[in-house]
This record gives C-alpha cells, sequence and structure tokens, in this order.
C-alpha cells in the first residue's frame, strides 16, 4: 500500500465562511484496481501555515456567533497550541499526517505537560471542534480526534466547601484585619457575605452595580442582578437577605458619594506609592484579581486556608449549606444558576455522603 498525494474536488458547505480560504493538501491511500478518498491532511509547511489561518476564521466565527462567551478566546489559545506542537514534530514520522496516530501523540504530550485531567481534556476538545468545523470544508476527511479518548474524571468536586465554623471565622477575620481601614474591613466582610449567602463567582461579584440590588419584599428582601459568566447583561437574579443587605448597607454608607447607581457595588479606595503618586483610583470596579487576593488574605488570616479550600469554596458552600438545611434541589439549582440539573446533583449526592454515606451500615463487624 503506498501514499500518494490526491486532489480532491472541495465543495465547502458554508460557502459565505470560506471563499477566502485555501484548501489545504490531502493524502489518501491509493490501491491497485480503486482508491480510497481523502482521509487526512498532510502536514507540510504550508499546510501548517494554512491551519493557522484557518483556526483564526474559526475562533472568529465562533466569537461573532455568541460575543459575550470566552469560549472562542480559548479555543483559539488551545488550538495554537496544538499547531505550535505539530510544528516542533517534524521528524517524528507520526506527526507527518493529521491522523489517529498524530492525536495519540499529542494525547501522550498533555499527559506529561498537565497534571489536571480536566485541563488535559479541555485542550483536546478545543482541537476536536476545530477539526469538526475544519472536516466539512474537506470532503472525505474525518475528524481524528473523534477516536482519541479523553481522560475521566470524578463527578466529585476536586475544591471543598467551607465547614461553617470556618466559614463564620473567615468573616471575623475579614471584620477585625486591623491593616484595613474601615471602608475596606466593610467591603471586604458584605462583599464574603454575600457570596457565602448567595454563591456569586469572583466575576459576578466584579460586575455587580448599585443599580442592581433593587427592593424585593420591601423591608425584608432584596433582588441582585447578576450579570454572569459568558452572560451579556445582568439577566438572572438572586435573593439578598436582610443580614446581607444590612452588611452592603454599611459600607456604603462609608464611601464617599454621591454614589451612582451606575458605579460599582464594590470599589476600589485609592492606593499610593510611597513617593505619594496615586496607584490605584478611587470607585473602580474590583477586578477578579483582587477579590481573589481579598478572599484569600481573609482565609489564611483566620487560619483556615487548607488543600482544597480555595476562593470558589465560598462558591461550593452555598448549595452545600442549604442542602444540608434540606432545602429543594431545584431552588438549589435556581440559585446557582446552573444551566443543567446534573451540576446541582454534584453537590446533592455530596451532602447525602455527608449525612449519610453507605459506610455506615457497615455494623456487621
Amino acid at each position: 500500500m503506498e501514499l500518494v498525494p490526491l486532489t480532491p474536488v472541495h465543495g465547502p458547505p458554508d460557502q459565505q465562511a470560506s471563499t477566502a480560504l485555501v484548501p489545504l493538501a490531502t493524502t489518501a491511500h491509493r490501491r491497485t484496481g480503486g482508491e480510497l478518498p481523502p482521509v487526512c491532511l498532510s502536514l507540510s509547511s504550508s499546510t501548517l501555515i494554512g491551519l493557522r489561518v484557518y483556526l483564526d476564521e474559526f475562533a472568529r466565527q465562533l466569537a461573532q456567533h455568541n460575543p459575550s462567551s470566552t469560549t472562542a478566546r480559548t479555543y483559539l489559545k488551545r488550538g495554537r497550541s496544538f499547531i505550535s506542537w505539530l510544528e516542533q514534530q517534524g521528524r517524528d514520522p507520526r506527526c507527518r499526517r493529521l491522523d489517529r496516530l498524530c492525536l495519540e501523540a499529542y494525547r501522550a504530550h498533555l499527559e506529561q505537560r498537565f497534571a489536571n485531567p480536566r485541563t488535559k481534556n479541555g485542550y483536546l476538545t478545543a482541537v476536536r471542534q476545530f477539526l469538526n468545523w475544519l472536516v466539512p470544508l474537506h470532503p472525505g476527511l474525518v475528524n481524528p480526534a473523534d477516536f482519541v479518548q479523553g481522560w475521566s474524571c470524578s463527578r466529585q468536586h476536586t475544591r471543598r466547601h467551607l465547614p461553617v465554623e470556618d466559614a463564620k471565622r473567615l468573616l471575623t477575620a475579614l471584620e477585625t484585619d486591623p491593616r484595613k481601614t474601615d471602608e475596606q474591613r466593610a467591603r471586604n466582610v458584605a462583599m464574603a457575605y454575600l457570596m457565602l449567602k448567595t454563591g456569586l463567582r469572583t466575576i459576578e461579584v466584579s460586575r455587580a452595580r448599585i443599580e442592581h440590588l433593587q427592593d424585593l419584599v420591601p423591608e425584608e428582601k432584596w433582588r441582585l442582578w447578576v450579570h454572569g459568566k459568558g452572560r451579556g447583561s445582568a439577566d438572572e437574579s438572586v435573593q439578598v437577605l436582610k443580614e446581607v443587605h444590612a452588611r452592603i448597607q454599611t459600607y456604603l454608607a462609608l464611601r464617599p458619594g454621591p454614589l451612582q447607581g451606575s458605579a460599582p457595588l464594590f470599589a476600589t479606595t485609592p492606593c499610593v506609592d510611597r513617593g505619594g503618586n496615586i496607584m490605584t483610583a478611587a470607585g473602580q470596579r474590583l477586578s477578579t484579581r483582587a477579590i481573589h487576593r481579598i478572599i484569600t488574605e481573609g482565609l489564611l488570616l483566620a487560619g483556615v486556608k487548607k488543600p482544597g479550600i480555595v476562593v470558589h469554596s465560598l462558591r461550593h458552600s452555598t448549595p452545600t449549606f442549604a442542602l444540608l438545611n434540606d432545602a429543594n434541589p431545584t431552588r438549589v439549582q435556581k440559585m446557582m444558576r446552573h444551566q443543567h440539573y446534573a451540576t446541582t446533583e454534584i453537590y446533592v449526592e455530596e451532602v447525602q455522603k455527608l449525612l449519610e454515606g453507605a459506610e455506615e451500615a457497615v455494623t456487621q463487624i
């Protein structure tokens, strides 16, 4: 069996999207008495350049379809990493064609590079999705990534929730931190309390504005509109109870006014260097990095920073506390804004095991 290049007849299904794209060189097996259709891409230097052009177009169309999503940027970054790896494998006979052997070699590379199975799966998924988009533009091709398995991941969370007493210690540490000003202490404790009671992500806390906090039941409950991850606007909401609202109002009263509705709910305070130069202006939106640093410092100050306890543990704690108090799982799903119930079900299973695992039924010995 000899491997020779063929020139297939190309008819891309999306002519408008691919008019500026040059078809890539393909290879096929030629047999006596017949030919097989093209099955893979020939990885010449010109093909690798063409792959980068196709990848940019793939990311552009993906971003155009969902402008607020970060998926396009993630796929572009990981796709470029894959093409860079291909360029470095010029002497490897397994990587002369974009076939199953090549993808298995890339899988082995990911195995050595990353420890987290979810990270490895993310890189492999980016390649699979790019090739799924690329294959219809070259009739006869198949996606070799479809024949390469990813890594199995546990359904349990790798991050732990905060025990109730540790959550209280965190709030106390933030409220009494002697290094901070009164405004900073009020902001930090109100922010952590809100995250623990509603399960907000750091990006959602960063995007929150004063006008997003509105009355729901006068003097009893309030609604905070949430600009969620991958969303174009604040189109979801969580309930803010009286004790959390009181903390937020205490903080807002300490902020220099007047405050506009469009102002961030949690804002920066002025920061100057030793020379008196302003490093950070007051009243700006807190970045996710700043929120991460504030909560991490609080965990360390409270002495509850342990393996598996991170900033995202505050979000894990919210559904755990709710389910331990017999909250309806469907209501928990709405509170956490999980798109699929399967995500909420992970918390349900963890709480059930926490309350009464099957191990407790083994009483014969």
